[in-house]
């Protein structure tokens, strides 16, 4: 995998971890909004979507359910900084990865297919 979608309206969160995932070699487009995701997804063929939970206007489920409606192809990890809330139960029910915040980089490398050599 090499070209992921971030989606976080959390600005400063999405810079950091793109900065980190570019520093492995993945191509990032960062957005704050599950709109604007879904546009970038019907313009670009993306391997992967990082999307948080918890946005104002369209939450990460419906993000998630709308970019695989878009692309099947995707694979999408959404993330969190909340561990007990209904949407966490949600997301979950979806079958698709969940990973708490503060985000356990190793992991969401080996998630992309991108784990430090």
């Amino acid at each position: 995998m090499n070209k992921v979608l971030i989606v976080d309206d959390d600005i400063e969160m999405g810079e950091s971890l793109g900065d980190v995932l570019e520093a492995q070699g993945l191509k990032i487009e960062k957005v704050t909004s599950g709109t604007a995701a879904l546009e970038k997804i019907k313009n670009n063929g993306f391997d992967a979507a990082l999307v948080d939970l918890k946005m104002p206007e369209m939450n990460g489920v419906e993000t998630y359910r709308r970019i695989k409606q878009l692309a099947p192809r995707v694979k999408v990890i959404m993330m969190t900084a909340y561990s007990s809330e209904d949407l966490v139960a949600e997301a979950r029910q979806t079958g698709e990865l969940c990973l708490f915040k503060p985000l356990n980089i190793d992991q969401v490398l080996k998630e992309l297919g991108a784990g430090q050599n």
